[in-house]
């Protein structure tokens, strides 16, 4: 049975982990203009790009990555249009059912037409039923740790010890400024942060950086895998409860103790291996990056322990989605 996997983005770990256990082909598409003014054309040629793939491979099962929930759109039209037994599964990130993309017409309607909505958590499980999503196309698989061995990652840093990786996609819900406040209370200590930085305009403020932070722009997965595999701790931060932190499932997957938001779902998901700080206080952040340096041996046994639970859950968790798409 052919399936297929489609993601309007450069890269997402949870997609590239959940691959080998579903057996999808995955499919990336990542071109996008530097002006958020050129969005709706950039959709459309990502929209074309789609439908050509579709039409050329004629999958049986088409997963998509939501955001953004235009895709959804062009699965139906190629529903309707071209093959009407295909299998939609919309893989669902949070951002799915918050403005705007959500409020795109007709949406939630798409959705109950799936055959499976999948969420990250328990969380927004409740948050979508109250959208009007049923239950029975509902169904929540956790991220998987991250797949990564450390001992066959030969890209490496060159940054001083102690320093903390910190991935970012500066969206909204990241105190980036903070961050930086924060990393200014404890210059002995270097913060690298990944992530295309031309999407903080007009939402963060990165002009005051101070000197012991870095910014090192999108990077290909071999070179994220090796700071990620080289760091001492790995810093996570969201200012929303329910929020899943890819970040912590990478940190997770390589063994690297975390710093992370004090949210409940991330308090139950990643119970240990981490410190949990106040998103919004920079003393918090700085005094949690320290205590991470500090304990960072036994932080990493702890991590460990915790990616062998949590990767027996998923496991668990994708068995019983995999009966459900073979039945």
């Amino acid at each position: 049975m052919k399936q297929l996997f489609i993601s309007w983005l450069p890269f997402t770990r949870r997609s590239a982990s959940m691959q080998p256990y579903f057996g999808y082909e995955l499919e990336f598409i990542s071109f996008a203009f530097k002006n958020r003014f050129f969005r709706p054309l950039e959709y459309l040629l990502k929209g074309w790009k789609t439908l050509m793939l579709f039409l050329r491979q004629y999958p049986q099962v088409i997963w998509v990555q939501l955001p953004p929930t235009p895709i959804l759109y062009l699965a139906y039209l190629y529903k309707v249009l071209f093959n009407r037994q295909v299998i939609i599964i919309t893989d669902c990130h949070n951002a799915t059912f918050r403005s705007p993309w959500i409020k795109l017409p007709g949406i939630v309607t798409l959705l109950n037409r799936c055959y499976l909505v999948i969420v990250h958590n328990d969380w927004v499980e409740k948050q979508v039923l109250e959208l009007g999503v049923t239950q029975e196309r509902l169904y929540v698989l956790e991220t998987r740790p991250a797949l990564i061995d450390c001992n066959k990652v030969s890209c490496h840093s060159n940054f001083p010890h102690p320093w903390i990786l910190s991935p970012c996609s500066f969206n909204r819900d990241e105190p980036i400024e903070i961050i930086l406040a924060a990393a200014r209370l404890v210059p002995e200590i270097t913060f690298v942060l990944t992530g295309n930085a031309n999407r903080a305009q007009g939402i963060h403020d990165l002009s005051e950086k101070p000197t012991n932070v870095h910014l090192a722009g999108f990077l290909p997965k071999t070179e994220f895998d090796g700071l990620l595999c080289t760091t001492d701790a790995v810093l996570g931060l969201t200012t929303l409860e329910g929020i899943q932190l890819s970040v912590a499932n990478e940190a997770v997957g390589a063994g690297k103790p975390m710093v992370i938001s004090n949210t409940n779902l991330l308090k139950t998901l990643f119970y240990q291996g981490a410190i949990y700080v106040d998103s919004l206080n920079p003393q918090s952040i700085a005094q949690g990056c320290q205590d991470a340096l500090v304990k960072k041996d036994e932080l990493t046994k702890k991590v460990i322990q915790l990616q062998e639970a949590r990767n027996k859950c998923w496991l668990t968790q994708a068995s019983q989605l995999d009966k459900i798409l073979t039945q």
